[in-house]
Protein backbone atom coordinates (compact mmCIF):
# COMPACT_ATOMS: atom_id res chain seq x y z
CA UNK A 1 0.00 0.00 0.00
CA UNK A 2 3.06 2.37 -0.21
CA UNK A 3 2.54 4.34 -2.77
CA UNK A 4 -1.31 3.86 -3.16
CA UNK A 5 -2.37 7.28 -2.69
CA UNK A 6 -0.52 8.63 -5.42
CA UNK A 7 -3.39 7.09 -7.31
CA UNK A 8 -5.22 9.22 -5.93
CA UNK A 9 -4.05 12.26 -6.75
CA UNK A 10 -6.61 15.24 -7.83
CA UNK A 11 -5.89 17.04 -11.06
CA UNK A 12 -6.83 20.49 -9.54
CA UNK A 13 -3.86 19.76 -7.20
CA UNK A 14 -6.26 19.79 -4.30
CA UNK A 15 -5.08 17.76 -1.43
CA UNK A 16 -5.51 14.15 -1.79
CA UNK A 17 -6.96 11.73 0.37
CA UNK A 18 -5.26 9.87 3.32
CA UNK A 19 -5.12 7.34 6.00
CA UNK A 20 -2.14 8.05 8.10
CA UNK A 21 -2.25 9.43 11.59
CA UNK A 22 -0.37 11.82 13.37
CA UNK A 23 0.55 12.87 16.64
CA UNK A 24 -1.32 15.32 18.62
CA UNK A 25 -1.88 18.50 16.49
CA UNK A 26 -1.66 20.40 19.57
CA UNK A 27 2.18 21.08 19.46
CA UNK A 28 2.19 22.99 16.29
CA UNK A 29 6.05 23.28 16.22
CA UNK A 30 7.27 19.75 15.41
CA UNK A 31 10.91 18.95 17.52
CA UNK A 32 13.44 17.33 15.49
CA UNK A 33 13.24 13.21 15.58
CA UNK A 34 16.79 12.57 15.74
CA UNK A 35 19.65 12.83 18.88
CA UNK A 36 22.33 15.06 17.84
CA UNK A 37 19.76 17.56 16.11
CA UNK A 38 18.89 20.69 17.96
CA UNK A 39 15.98 23.25 16.61
CA UNK A 40 16.71 26.49 16.14
CA UNK A 41 14.59 29.58 16.84
CA UNK A 42 15.99 31.25 13.77
CA UNK A 43 14.98 29.64 10.96
CA UNK A 44 17.45 30.00 7.40
CA UNK A 45 18.85 28.54 4.30
CA UNK A 46 21.15 26.12 6.15
CA UNK A 47 22.61 25.64 2.22
CA UNK A 48 23.45 29.43 1.76
CA UNK A 49 22.39 32.78 0.19
CA UNK A 50 23.48 34.24 -3.65
CA UNK A 51 25.59 37.13 -2.66
CA UNK A 52 23.72 39.42 -4.57
CA UNK A 53 19.96 38.03 -4.14
CA UNK A 54 18.06 38.41 -0.90
CA UNK A 55 18.56 36.80 2.91
CA UNK A 56 15.90 36.22 4.96
CA UNK A 57 15.48 34.55 7.71
CA UNK A 58 12.60 33.81 10.37
CA UNK A 59 12.23 33.61 14.03
CA UNK A 60 9.92 31.51 15.45
CA UNK A 61 8.85 32.27 19.19
CA UNK A 62 8.77 29.44 21.33
CA UNK A 63 4.78 29.32 22.31
CA UNK A 64 5.17 30.90 25.89
CA UNK A 65 7.39 34.02 24.21
CA UNK A 66 4.16 37.02 22.83
CA UNK A 67 6.83 38.99 21.76
CA UNK A 68 10.33 39.89 21.34
CA UNK A 69 11.85 42.10 24.45
CA UNK A 70 14.08 43.56 21.54
CA UNK A 71 13.94 42.96 17.97
CA UNK A 72 17.50 43.52 17.30
CA UNK A 73 19.48 40.63 15.19
CA UNK A 74 23.21 40.20 14.68
CA UNK A 75 24.93 38.48 11.82
CA UNK A 76 27.90 36.74 13.57
CA UNK A 77 31.02 34.75 11.37
CA UNK A 78 32.84 31.69 11.94
CA UNK A 79 34.82 33.29 14.59
CA UNK A 80 31.69 34.58 16.43
CA UNK A 81 32.45 38.33 15.26
CA UNK A 82 30.12 40.44 15.47
CA UNK A 83 29.91 41.55 11.63
CA UNK A 84 26.10 42.99 10.50
CA UNK A 85 23.53 43.73 13.01
CA UNK A 86 20.00 44.72 12.03
CA UNK A 87 15.90 44.72 13.38
CA UNK A 88 13.08 41.87 12.69
CA UNK A 89 9.67 43.05 11.62
CA UNK A 90 6.97 41.44 13.34
CA UNK A 91 4.81 39.93 15.27
CA UNK A 92 2.72 38.22 12.62
CA UNK A 93 0.75 35.37 13.36
CA UNK A 94 1.09 32.44 10.82
CA UNK A 95 -2.00 30.39 10.01
CA UNK A 96 -0.41 27.48 8.04
CA UNK A 97 1.68 27.11 11.14
CA UNK A 98 0.01 28.18 14.58
CA UNK A 99 3.27 30.14 14.98
CA UNK A 100 4.12 33.63 15.91
CA UNK A 101 7.11 34.97 13.77
CA UNK A 102 9.11 37.83 13.12
CA UNK A 103 10.84 38.02 9.81
CA UNK A 104 14.95 39.36 8.99
CA UNK A 105 15.93 40.67 5.99
CA UNK A 106 20.02 40.84 5.85
CA UNK A 107 19.79 41.59 2.64
CA UNK A 108 22.27 44.19 2.66
CA UNK A 109 24.89 42.29 3.93
CA UNK A 110 26.69 40.47 0.75
CA UNK A 111 30.24 39.24 2.62
CA UNK A 112 30.96 36.15 1.37
CA UNK A 113 31.36 33.50 4.13
CA UNK A 114 30.22 30.88 6.82
CA UNK A 115 27.88 32.98 9.48
CA UNK A 116 24.53 32.34 11.92
CA UNK A 117 21.90 34.63 12.86
CA UNK A 118 21.64 35.47 16.87
CA UNK A 119 18.76 37.29 18.63
CA UNK A 120 20.05 38.67 21.87
CA UNK A 121 16.86 39.08 23.33
CA UNK A 122 15.90 35.85 22.86
CA UNK A 123 17.23 33.18 25.19
CA UNK A 124 18.36 29.30 24.21
CA UNK A 125 18.09 26.58 26.99
CA UNK A 126 21.36 27.39 27.70
CA UNK A 127 21.19 31.66 28.55
CA UNK A 128 23.02 32.14 25.37
CA UNK A 129 21.38 34.12 22.64
CA UNK A 130 19.23 32.23 20.12
CA UNK A 131 20.67 31.13 16.86
CA UNK A 132 20.24 29.80 13.56
CA UNK A 133 21.68 26.95 11.70
CA UNK A 134 25.51 28.15 10.18
CA UNK A 135 24.95 29.27 6.42
CA UNK A 136 26.99 30.60 3.98
CA UNK A 137 27.02 33.52 1.65
CA UNK A 138 28.44 33.05 -1.82
CA UNK A 139 27.78 33.32 -5.34
CA UNK A 140 28.14 29.65 -6.04
CA UNK A 141 26.31 28.00 -2.94
CA UNK A 142 23.54 26.30 -4.94
CA UNK A 143 25.80 24.57 -7.46
CA UNK A 144 26.16 21.27 -4.65
CA UNK A 145 22.56 20.88 -4.33
CA UNK A 146 22.26 20.97 -7.97
CA UNK A 147 24.83 18.03 -8.36
CA UNK A 148 22.97 16.59 -5.61
CA UNK A 149 19.35 16.69 -6.99
CA UNK A 150 21.11 15.25 -10.05
CA UNK A 151 22.87 12.14 -8.21
CA UNK A 152 19.28 11.65 -6.81
CA UNK A 153 18.35 11.09 -10.36
CA UNK A 154 21.30 9.06 -10.94
CA UNK A 155 20.32 7.02 -8.12
CA UNK A 156 16.82 6.29 -9.53
CA UNK A 157 18.33 4.38 -12.32
CA UNK A 158 16.91 1.21 -13.48
CA UNK A 159 18.34 -1.42 -15.50
CA UNK A 160 22.02 -1.00 -14.83
CA UNK A 161 23.77 -1.09 -11.53
CA UNK A 162 24.30 2.29 -9.74
CA UNK A 163 27.41 3.46 -7.37
CA UNK A 164 27.22 6.73 -5.55
CA UNK A 165 30.42 8.06 -3.72
CA UNK A 166 29.89 10.98 -1.60
CA UNK A 167 31.72 12.61 1.72
CA UNK A 168 33.28 8.66 3.18
CA UNK A 169 29.69 7.17 2.40
CA UNK A 170 28.68 4.79 -0.07
CA UNK A 171 24.87 3.45 -2.06
CA UNK A 172 25.05 1.20 -4.18
CA UNK A 173 22.01 -1.48 -6.22
CA UNK A 174 22.70 -4.00 -8.72
CA UNK A 175 21.03 -4.17 -12.27
CA UNK A 176 17.82 -4.51 -11.87
CA UNK A 177 14.20 -5.72 -13.52
CA UNK A 178 16.09 -6.85 -16.64
CA UNK A 179 12.71 -9.06 -17.82
CA UNK A 180 10.76 -5.98 -18.20
CA UNK A 181 8.13 -6.46 -19.93
CA UNK A 182 5.65 -8.43 -21.13
CA UNK A 183 2.97 -6.94 -23.87
CA UNK A 184 -0.20 -8.97 -22.03
CA UNK A 185 -1.88 -6.20 -21.48
CA UNK A 186 -1.27 -4.23 -24.69
CA UNK A 187 -4.69 -4.38 -26.28
CA UNK A 188 -2.40 -4.43 -29.65
CA UNK A 189 -0.72 -7.66 -28.42
CA UNK A 190 -2.18 -9.26 -25.83
CA UNK A 191 0.91 -11.57 -25.76
CA UNK A 192 2.92 -12.89 -22.74
CA UNK A 193 6.11 -12.13 -24.92
CA UNK A 194 8.69 -9.64 -23.62
CA UNK A 195 9.88 -6.05 -25.55
CA UNK A 196 12.63 -5.35 -23.49
CA UNK A 197 11.91 -2.09 -21.77
CA UNK A 198 15.00 -1.13 -19.75
CA UNK A 199 16.46 2.01 -18.38
CA UNK A 200 14.63 5.30 -16.83
CA UNK A 201 14.01 6.07 -13.77
CA UNK A 202 12.18 4.42 -11.05
CA UNK A 203 9.39 7.41 -10.72
CA UNK A 204 9.21 7.61 -6.37
CA UNK A 205 9.26 5.30 -3.57
CA UNK A 206 8.07 2.40 -6.09
CA UNK A 207 9.95 0.61 -8.79
CA UNK A 208 7.20 1.52 -11.09
CA UNK A 209 8.28 3.49 -14.60
CA UNK A 210 5.47 5.80 -15.26
CA UNK A 211 5.39 7.90 -18.77
CA UNK A 212 3.44 11.17 -18.51
CA UNK A 213 5.44 11.63 -15.16
CA UNK A 214 8.40 10.86 -16.85
CA UNK A 215 8.14 12.76 -19.46
CA UNK A 216 6.93 16.16 -17.64
CA UNK A 217 10.32 15.43 -15.95
CA UNK A 218 12.57 15.15 -18.71
CA UNK A 219 10.50 18.35 -20.25
CA UNK A 220 11.58 20.52 -17.32
CA UNK A 221 15.13 19.16 -17.13
CA UNK A 222 15.33 20.13 -20.83
CA UNK A 223 13.74 23.56 -20.76
CA UNK A 224 16.00 23.85 -17.69
CA UNK A 225 19.00 23.09 -20.09
CA UNK A 226 17.72 25.68 -22.84
CA UNK A 227 17.49 28.52 -20.30
CA UNK A 228 20.77 27.80 -17.99
CA UNK A 229 22.82 26.13 -20.84
CA UNK A 230 26.18 27.46 -19.74
CA UNK A 231 25.73 26.27 -16.15
CA UNK A 232 24.33 23.09 -16.86
CA UNK A 233 26.61 21.54 -20.19
CA UNK A 234 29.46 22.26 -17.65
CA UNK A 235 28.19 20.12 -14.93
CA UNK A 236 30.42 17.46 -14.30
CA UNK A 237 28.21 14.44 -12.55
CA UNK A 238 30.07 11.01 -10.96
CA UNK A 239 28.10 8.67 -13.61
CA UNK A 240 29.42 6.15 -15.50
CA UNK A 241 28.82 8.26 -19.09
CA UNK A 242 30.91 11.46 -17.62
CA UNK A 243 33.16 12.75 -19.57
CA UNK A 244 31.54 11.60 -23.25
CA UNK A 245 30.40 13.14 -26.33
CA UNK A 246 27.13 14.30 -23.93
CA UNK A 247 27.23 16.86 -21.22
CA UNK A 248 26.59 14.83 -18.16
CA UNK A 249 23.72 16.30 -17.75
CA UNK A 250 22.17 15.36 -20.85
CA UNK A 251 23.70 11.60 -20.57
CA UNK A 252 21.41 11.65 -17.37
CA UNK A 253 18.27 13.04 -19.19
CA UNK A 254 18.94 10.23 -22.13
CA UNK A 255 18.93 7.41 -19.58
CA UNK A 256 15.20 8.40 -19.09
CA UNK A 257 14.73 8.98 -22.76
CA UNK A 258 16.00 5.83 -23.99
CA UNK A 259 13.21 4.09 -21.90
CA UNK A 260 10.35 5.96 -23.19
CA UNK A 261 11.19 5.01 -26.67
CA UNK A 262 10.54 1.56 -25.28
CA UNK A 263 6.63 2.30 -24.73
CA UNK A 264 6.41 3.79 -27.91
CA UNK A 265 4.44 0.96 -30.77
CA UNK A 266 4.93 0.73 -34.50
CA UNK A 267 1.79 2.94 -34.78
CA UNK A 268 3.15 5.66 -32.57
CA UNK A 269 1.02 5.21 -29.92
CA UNK A 270 2.69 5.05 -25.92
CA UNK A 271 1.64 2.69 -23.15
CA UNK A 272 0.60 4.57 -20.36
CA UNK A 273 3.13 3.20 -18.27
CA UNK A 274 5.04 -0.06 -17.28
CA UNK A 275 5.15 -1.20 -13.62
CA UNK A 276 4.01 -4.38 -11.66
CA UNK A 277 0.44 -4.98 -11.27
CA UNK A 278 0.97 -4.25 -7.25
CA UNK A 279 3.81 -2.33 -5.60
CA UNK A 280 6.52 -3.83 -4.52
CA UNK A 281 7.52 -5.47 -1.65
CA UNK A 282 10.08 -3.55 0.46
CA UNK A 283 13.09 -4.27 -1.11
CA UNK A 284 16.10 -3.52 -2.83
CA UNK A 285 15.93 -2.87 -6.28
CA UNK A 286 17.69 -5.96 -7.62
CA UNK A 287 15.72 -8.22 -5.32
CA UNK A 288 12.17 -7.11 -6.68
CA UNK A 289 10.81 -10.55 -8.64
CA UNK A 290 7.31 -9.05 -9.58
CA UNK A 291 6.77 -9.09 -12.83
CA UNK A 292 6.43 -6.01 -14.85
CA UNK A 293 4.16 -5.31 -17.89
CA UNK A 294 3.27 -2.57 -20.55
CA UNK A 295 -0.02 -1.44 -19.47
CA UNK A 296 -3.05 0.11 -22.16
CA UNK A 297 -1.89 2.86 -24.28
CA UNK A 298 -3.28 6.98 -23.14
CA UNK A 299 -3.17 9.54 -25.85
CA UNK A 300 -1.99 11.68 -22.58
CA UNK A 301 1.22 9.83 -22.39
CA UNK A 302 1.69 9.80 -26.38
CA UNK A 303 1.43 13.41 -26.35
CA UNK A 304 3.66 14.14 -23.87
CA UNK A 305 6.57 11.91 -25.12
CA UNK A 306 5.56 13.51 -28.91
CA UNK A 307 6.50 16.99 -26.73
CA UNK A 308 9.89 15.55 -24.62
CA UNK A 309 11.21 14.05 -28.17
CA UNK A 310 10.96 16.85 -30.22
CA UNK A 311 12.55 18.97 -27.21
CA UNK A 312 14.96 16.34 -27.74
CA UNK A 313 16.00 16.57 -31.12
CA UNK A 314 16.72 20.22 -31.19
CA UNK A 315 18.67 20.05 -27.12
CA UNK A 316 21.02 17.20 -28.29
CA UNK A 317 21.03 17.86 -32.35
CA UNK A 318 24.54 19.78 -31.66
CA UNK A 319 25.82 17.10 -30.15
CA UNK A 320 24.75 13.91 -32.36
CA UNK A 321 22.78 15.00 -35.37
CA UNK A 322 22.06 11.17 -35.95
CA UNK A 323 20.68 10.82 -32.55
CA UNK A 324 18.85 14.02 -32.67
CA UNK A 325 17.30 13.03 -36.45
CA UNK A 326 16.12 9.72 -34.40
CA UNK A 327 13.85 11.31 -32.43
CA UNK A 328 12.25 13.72 -34.12
CA UNK A 329 11.03 10.91 -36.32
CA UNK A 330 9.91 9.28 -32.97
CA UNK A 331 8.07 12.78 -32.15
CA UNK A 332 6.72 12.84 -35.40
CA UNK A 333 5.79 9.25 -35.25
CA UNK A 334 3.67 9.85 -32.46
CA UNK A 335 2.20 13.02 -33.33
CA UNK A 336 0.64 11.40 -36.20
CA UNK A 337 -0.93 9.21 -34.01
CA UNK A 338 -2.33 11.92 -31.50
CA UNK A 339 -3.73 13.88 -34.70
CA UNK A 340 -5.60 10.53 -35.77
CA UNK A 341 -6.89 9.63 -32.45
CA UNK A 342 -9.76 10.77 -30.01
CA UNK A 343 -8.42 10.95 -26.95
CA UNK A 344 -7.90 7.41 -25.20
CA UNK A 345 -8.14 6.92 -21.79
CA UNK A 346 -6.09 3.52 -20.16
CA UNK A 347 -7.78 0.08 -18.95
CA UNK A 348 -5.49 0.31 -16.10
CA UNK A 349 -7.90 -2.18 -14.03
CA UNK A 350 -5.61 -4.94 -14.02
CA UNK A 351 -3.01 -2.22 -12.03
CA UNK A 352 -2.98 -1.10 -8.40
CA UNK A 353 -0.14 0.86 -9.27
CA UNK A 354 0.11 4.39 -9.71
CA UNK A 355 -2.31 6.62 -12.12
CA UNK A 356 -0.54 9.42 -13.75
CA UNK A 357 -3.45 10.10 -15.75
CA UNK A 358 -5.02 13.60 -16.21
CA UNK A 359 -8.54 13.99 -15.21
CA UNK A 360 -8.97 17.16 -17.31
CA UNK A 361 -8.86 15.25 -21.09
CA UNK A 362 -5.77 15.76 -23.20
CA UNK A 363 -6.13 18.77 -24.44
CA UNK A 364 -2.92 20.12 -22.49
CA UNK A 365 -0.74 17.38 -23.80
CA UNK A 366 -1.95 18.03 -27.70
CA UNK A 367 -0.88 21.86 -26.74
CA UNK A 368 2.60 20.83 -25.29
CA UNK A 369 3.48 18.59 -28.18
CA UNK A 370 2.20 21.02 -30.82
CA UNK A 371 4.38 23.81 -29.23
CA UNK A 372 7.85 21.59 -29.13
CA UNK A 373 7.07 20.17 -32.83
CA UNK A 374 7.09 23.75 -33.68
CA UNK A 375 9.51 25.05 -31.91
CA UNK A 376 11.99 22.14 -33.39
CA UNK A 377 10.97 22.18 -37.02
CA UNK A 378 9.33 25.74 -37.76
CA UNK A 379 6.01 24.24 -39.57
CA UNK A 380 3.36 26.33 -39.76
CA UNK A 381 0.86 23.08 -39.13
CA UNK A 382 1.89 23.18 -35.66
CA UNK A 383 1.80 26.38 -35.00
CA UNK A 384 -1.89 26.24 -36.12
CA UNK A 385 -2.44 23.51 -33.72
CA UNK A 386 -0.81 25.20 -30.96
CA UNK A 387 -3.05 28.49 -30.83
CA UNK A 388 -5.93 26.65 -32.28
CA UNK A 389 -6.21 24.13 -29.63
CA UNK A 390 -8.98 23.62 -27.48
CA UNK A 391 -9.01 26.10 -24.15
CA UNK A 392 -6.79 28.88 -25.78
CA UNK A 393 -3.58 28.20 -24.42
CA UNK A 394 -3.31 32.16 -22.85
CA UNK A 395 -3.67 31.11 -19.48
CA UNK A 396 -0.48 30.62 -16.91
CA UNK A 397 -1.38 28.37 -13.89
CA UNK A 398 0.50 29.99 -11.15
CA UNK A 399 1.01 26.14 -10.14
CA UNK A 400 0.85 23.00 -12.24
CA UNK A 401 2.33 19.09 -12.35
CA UNK A 402 2.10 16.31 -14.80
CA UNK A 403 -1.46 16.24 -14.74
CA UNK A 404 -1.78 19.86 -16.30
CA UNK A 405 1.05 20.69 -18.34
CA UNK A 406 -0.19 23.70 -20.83
CA UNK A 407 2.49 25.88 -19.07
CA UNK A 408 5.31 23.67 -20.53
CA UNK A 409 4.07 24.45 -23.99
CA UNK A 410 3.15 28.17 -23.57
CA UNK A 411 6.95 28.47 -21.73
CA UNK A 412 8.47 27.16 -25.32
CA UNK A 413 5.87 29.08 -26.94
CA UNK A 414 6.32 32.72 -25.19
CA UNK A 415 9.82 32.61 -25.43
CA UNK A 416 10.32 31.32 -29.12
CA UNK A 417 12.27 33.39 -31.47
CA UNK A 418 10.40 31.84 -34.24
CA UNK A 419 8.26 34.24 -36.67
CA UNK A 420 4.90 34.05 -37.55
CA UNK A 421 3.01 33.57 -33.93
CA UNK A 422 -0.13 35.48 -33.71
CA UNK A 423 0.47 38.91 -31.55
CA UNK A 424 -2.80 39.05 -29.81
CA UNK A 425 -1.99 35.15 -28.25
CA UNK A 426 1.70 36.58 -27.65
CA UNK A 427 0.35 39.67 -25.61
CA UNK A 428 -2.12 37.85 -23.96
CA UNK A 429 0.08 34.74 -22.52
CA UNK A 430 2.89 37.23 -21.97
CA UNK A 431 0.84 39.17 -19.67
CA UNK A 432 -0.59 36.13 -18.12
CA UNK A 433 3.37 35.19 -17.39
CA UNK A 434 4.48 38.25 -15.59
CA UNK A 435 0.93 38.59 -13.53
CA UNK A 436 1.58 35.34 -12.32
CA UNK A 437 5.28 36.11 -11.30
CA UNK A 438 3.81 39.00 -9.70
CA UNK A 439 1.53 37.13 -7.69
CA UNK A 440 4.19 34.40 -6.67
CA UNK A 441 6.90 36.76 -5.79
CA UNK A 442 4.02 38.96 -3.89
CA UNK A 443 3.62 35.86 -2.12
CA UNK A 444 6.64 34.53 -1.68
CA UNK A 445 7.82 38.29 -0.14
CA UNK A 446 4.82 38.01 2.41
CA UNK A 447 4.87 34.61 3.78
CA UNK A 448 6.50 33.90 6.99
CA UNK A 449 8.61 30.85 5.30
CA UNK A 450 9.08 32.47 1.74
CA UNK A 451 6.88 29.98 -0.06
CA UNK A 452 4.85 31.60 -2.99
CA UNK A 453 2.32 28.60 -3.08
CA UNK A 454 -0.20 29.09 -0.62
CA UNK A 455 -1.77 25.68 -0.09
CA UNK A 456 -0.10 22.24 0.77
CA UNK A 457 -0.73 18.90 -0.65
CA UNK A 458 0.51 15.66 -1.63
CA UNK A 459 3.90 16.75 -2.65
CA UNK A 460 3.52 20.42 -2.68
CA UNK A 461 7.03 20.85 -1.92
CA UNK A 462 7.44 19.91 -6.33
CA UNK A 463 5.08 22.84 -6.84
CA UNK A 464 7.43 25.23 -4.63
CA UNK A 465 10.50 24.38 -6.81
CA UNK A 466 8.66 24.05 -9.99
CA UNK A 467 7.25 28.31 -9.25
CA UNK A 468 10.60 28.76 -10.52
CA UNK A 469 10.00 27.79 -14.16
CA UNK A 470 7.29 30.90 -14.02
CA UNK A 471 9.69 32.96 -12.50
CA UNK A 472 13.02 32.46 -14.40
CA UNK A 473 10.38 32.79 -17.97
CA UNK A 474 9.28 36.25 -16.40
CA UNK A 475 12.67 37.23 -15.79
CA UNK A 476 13.25 36.99 -19.63
CA UNK A 477 9.98 38.29 -20.63
CA UNK A 478 10.90 41.54 -18.32
CA UNK A 479 14.45 42.02 -17.46
CA UNK A 480 13.95 45.36 -15.35
CA UNK A 481 11.56 42.84 -13.21
CA UNK A 482 14.23 39.99 -13.17
CA UNK A 483 15.78 40.43 -9.99
CA UNK A 484 12.63 40.03 -8.13
CA UNK A 485 11.43 37.26 -10.00
CA UNK A 486 14.90 35.72 -9.07
CA UNK A 487 14.46 36.39 -5.53
CA UNK A 488 11.60 34.83 -5.38
CA UNK A 489 12.88 31.50 -6.84
CA UNK A 490 15.71 31.94 -4.38
CA UNK A 491 12.96 32.08 -1.60
CA UNK A 492 11.30 28.88 -2.73
CA UNK A 493 15.12 27.08 -2.73
CA UNK A 494 15.23 28.93 1.13
CA UNK A 495 11.60 27.15 2.60
CA UNK A 496 13.04 23.85 1.04
CA UNK A 497 16.36 24.07 2.09
CA UNK A 498 15.49 25.17 6.01
CA UNK A 499 13.81 28.55 6.29
CA UNK A 500 10.89 26.38 7.70
CA UNK A 501 9.05 25.24 10.66
CA UNK A 502 10.73 22.20 11.13
CA UNK A 503 14.33 24.02 10.98
CA UNK A 504 15.04 21.04 8.44
CA UNK A 505 15.83 20.85 4.74
CA UNK A 506 13.35 18.65 3.15
CA UNK A 507 16.52 17.18 0.57
CA UNK A 508 17.98 14.10 1.44
CA UNK A 509 21.85 14.33 2.26
CA UNK A 510 21.82 18.66 1.70
CA UNK A 511 21.79 21.11 4.81
CA UNK A 512 20.88 20.93 8.28
CA UNK A 513 19.34 17.84 9.58
CA UNK A 514 18.01 16.65 6.10
CA UNK A 515 15.39 14.03 5.51
CA UNK A 516 16.60 10.64 7.24
CA UNK A 517 14.11 8.09 6.85
CA UNK A 518 12.26 8.81 3.22
CA UNK A 519 9.55 6.30 1.68
CA UNK A 520 11.98 4.77 -0.63
CA UNK A 521 12.36 1.27 -1.30
CA UNK A 522 16.09 1.50 -1.94
CA UNK A 523 16.76 3.97 1.22
CA UNK A 524 14.45 1.57 3.70
CA UNK A 525 15.81 -1.54 2.30
CA UNK A 526 19.80 -1.28 1.55
CA UNK A 527 20.74 -1.69 5.44
CA UNK A 528 22.43 1.87 5.26
CA UNK A 529 22.14 4.96 7.85
CA UNK A 530 21.87 7.82 5.29
CA UNK A 531 18.92 7.33 2.68
CA UNK A 532 19.80 7.77 -0.71
CA UNK A 533 21.40 11.51 -1.17
CA UNK A 534 19.81 14.32 -3.21
CA UNK A 535 16.02 13.50 -3.41
CA UNK A 536 13.40 16.03 -2.30
CA UNK A 537 10.75 14.59 0.02
CA UNK A 538 6.99 15.57 -0.87
CA UNK A 539 6.35 17.77 2.09
CA UNK A 540 3.57 18.68 4.65
CA UNK A 541 0.08 17.51 3.36
CA UNK A 542 -3.32 18.14 5.80
CA UNK A 543 -4.95 15.34 4.56
CA UNK A 544 -3.27 13.02 7.12
CA UNK A 545 -4.56 15.40 9.85
CA UNK A 546 -7.12 17.61 8.96
CA UNK A 547 -6.71 18.84 12.28
CA UNK A 548 -3.60 20.00 12.30
CA UNK A 549 -2.25 23.54 11.10
CA UNK A 550 -1.10 22.55 7.59
CA UNK A 551 1.97 23.38 7.37
CA UNK A 552 3.11 21.06 10.18
CA UNK A 553 2.11 17.69 8.96
CA UNK A 554 5.21 16.87 7.92
CA UNK A 555 6.84 13.78 9.77
CA UNK A 556 10.30 12.24 8.38
CA UNK A 557 8.92 8.72 8.79
CA UNK A 558 8.77 6.29 5.84
CA UNK A 559 5.85 5.27 7.23
CA UNK A 560 3.95 8.09 5.88
CA UNK A 561 4.67 7.90 2.53
CA UNK A 562 1.86 10.99 2.07
CA UNK A 563 4.45 13.28 3.12
CA UNK A 564 7.75 11.45 2.79
CA UNK A 565 7.81 9.85 -0.58
CA UNK A 566 10.08 11.10 -3.08
CA UNK A 567 9.60 11.71 -6.66
CA UNK A 568 11.00 12.07 -9.77
CA UNK A 569 8.52 15.36 -10.97
CA UNK A 570 9.88 16.66 -7.44
CA UNK A 571 13.76 16.53 -8.28
CA UNK A 572 13.17 17.79 -11.53
CA UNK A 573 11.73 21.00 -10.22
CA UNK A 574 14.38 21.13 -7.89
CA UNK A 575 17.10 20.97 -10.54
CA UNK A 576 15.52 23.70 -12.47
CA UNK A 577 15.38 26.20 -9.36
CA UNK A 578 18.78 25.40 -8.32
CA UNK A 579 20.16 25.50 -12.09
CA UNK A 580 18.04 29.29 -11.97
CA UNK A 581 20.65 30.56 -9.37
CA UNK A 582 23.65 28.98 -10.31
CA UNK A 583 26.38 30.63 -12.24
CA UNK A 584 28.47 28.87 -14.92
CA UNK A 585 31.53 27.93 -13.84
Amino acid sequence: MASFFRMLFVVSLAPALGCGLFPSSEDPVPTPMTGSFSQHPVRVNSVGYVTDREKRATIVLPKDVAALPDKMVEVRDAAGSLVWTGMAEGPTADSSTNATVYIVDFTAFATAGSFNLAVPSLKAGDGSAATSATFRIGPDVFRDVLMRSMLGLYGQRCGSAVNIDLNSEHWTHAACHLGDASQKFLPSIMMDTIKPSLAGWHDAGDYGKYVTNGAFTVGMMLQAFERFQPTLSALELPIPEKGGALPDYLDEVKWELDWLLTTQGTDGSVSFKVTAQNFEGNVVPEKDGSRRFYTDISTAATGDFAAVFAQAARIYRPYDSALADSYLAAARLSYDFLKASATIKPNLDMFGTGNYDSGSGDFDNRAWAAAEMWETTGEDAFLVDFEGTPKAPKAVADNFDYGDVLNMGSFTYILSARPGRDQTVVDAMTASVLASAERLATRAGGAAFGRAIENYWWGSNGAIARTAMNLATAAVLSPADAPRYNDAIAMQLDHLLGRNIYDRTQVTGVGYHPPMDPHHRPSQADGTVSPWPGLLVGGPNPSVDPMAAPGTTWRDSSAMFEVNEVAINWNGALVYAAAALTPAP
